[in-house]
């Protein structure tokens, strides 16, 4: 018996013991109080735990990401694109006038990085025009005409010690907008470094990080003589990549990446441990498949979430994030990934829990905002399957036989 196990036994009958010391003038007496037997503490694996389980991928798309992907890897190339409402015409100098803008000084456009590899040197965000009416079922092949030496608008130089924050870049001075692009401007976002390297910056879905087009106008006379500002926000921000993310293998639990994925598992769990007087500790052992995804140095959460009405992919999960298991996986790690499960066990073994499924769904946190990913052996895998390992206490009852 390991000296944690022992320890925790002599501190549970030493409870015991001690309170059965005490004399209670009411109801009565202690040992009508007490335990029957010893409390017993209890290890066990259990290796078939895992009933079922499948992976699904697409729960935060593309387009819903908080992030754009650029990168030159050669396992992963992927280009940023952002769609601009069209520029306004006019503005209100004050509550009685309307100006009509007359010319267009200068455009700006602000970024905010979120992640970067700092030991790579020498980043550039090439700024290319692109037809205005991109959709959210471009692809990579598809975008790929439109990046030509003709369509640059501008580099983006990316200081070699900035990692985040806004960036403002003037892009270009006075460029035209075609009639086609219905007053839509365009553009994507094409990395390139001193070596392979993966950069993201905030997308729409990201509020105050979201990139910003502005334009800097004069009005036409009377108002030739007054500045004025416009910021437009993208309305379709997004990204392209090469290869396409497929759906997951079978017998693999992917989770995580984007279109993001999520596993979800039926646990098969004896009666005595959901109706233990106390689940001490519970893990689930996986098994990588391959080396986790995500930025170099990086870690992530892997979270499990139980399912209060079971419908599939679409189930409804519990909402209370006390209520969760939770695994910490970094970058690159391969072989053993342990989660803790205990408070998912005690939330079953309760009332409101007891009526609820034994179902989890693993996912990522936060889902959509980060670049990490990671393959766990599913069932089928055999013993390289997950696996539940369970320390608690074994039922017993109260009082004098």
């Amino acid at each position: 018996m390991s000296a944690w196990r022992s320890a925790l036994v002599v501190a549970a009958v030493g409870a015991a013991i001690a309170g059965c010391r005490e004399t209670l003038t009411t109801p009565g007496s202690c040992p009508a109080l007490c335990p029957r037997t010893n409390v017993e503490l209890v290890d066990t694996l259990l290796p078939t735990a895992d009933a079922s389980d499948t992976s699904v991928r697409g729960f935060v798309l593309v387009r819903e990401a908080s992030y754009l992907l650029t990168s030159t890897l050669d396992t992963l190339q992927s280009v940023a694109l952002m769609r601009f409402s069209k520029r306004d015409t006019v503005w209100y100098p004050t509550s009685k006038d309307t100006a009509y803008i007359g010319t267009q000084d200068s455009v700006t456009l602000t970024v905010q990085l979120l992640q970067r590899d700092t030991t790579v040197k020498q980043l550039r965000l090439v700024v290319y025009r692109i037809p205005g009416q991109f959709d959210t079922a471009a692809t990579y092949a598809g975008i790929q005409p439109f990046l030509a030496d003709s369509d640059v608008v501008d580099t983006i130089a990316i200081d070699d010690t900035a990692r985040t924050g806004d960036h403002a870049y003037r892009i270009a001075t006075g460029f035209t907008i075609p009639p086609a692009d219905s007053g839509q401007v365009s553009l994507a976002l094409v990395l390139l470094a001193a070596g392979k390297t993966v950069l993201t910056v905030g997308s729409g879905n990201l509020g105050t990080a979201s990139p910003l087009l502005t334009y800097y106008v004069h009005g036409k006379a009377p108002f030739d003589t007054v500045s004025h500002v416009i910021t437009v926000a993208p309305y379709i921000s997004m990204f392209v990549m090469n290869p396409q993310p497929s759906q997951p293998a079978p017998g693999v639990l992917a989770i995580g990446g984007i279109p993001t994925a999520r596993a979800i598992m039926r646990l098969a769990l004896p009666k005595v441990v959901v109706d233990s007087n106390a689940v001490i500790r519970a893990t689930l052992l996986f098994t990588t498949v391959g080396a986790a995804a995500g930025f170099a140095g990086d870690s992530f959460y892997v979270i499990a979430q139980p399912v209060v009405r079971d419908f599939g992919v679409k189930s409804v999960l519990w909402p209370d994030s006390a209520v969760s298991g939770k695994a910490l996986v970094h970058q690159g790690q391969t072989g053993a990934v342990e989660m803790d499960m205990a408070p998912i066990l005690r939330f079953w073994g309760t009332t409101t829990g007891d009526s609820t499924p034994r179902l989890v769904v693993l996912r990522v946190y936060p889902e959509g905002s980060i670049l990490g990913a990671v393959s766990l052996s599913g069932r089928s895998a055999g013993p390289a399957g997950p696996q539940l390992r369970v320390t608690y206490v074994k039922p017993y009852t109260f009082g004098v036989p």
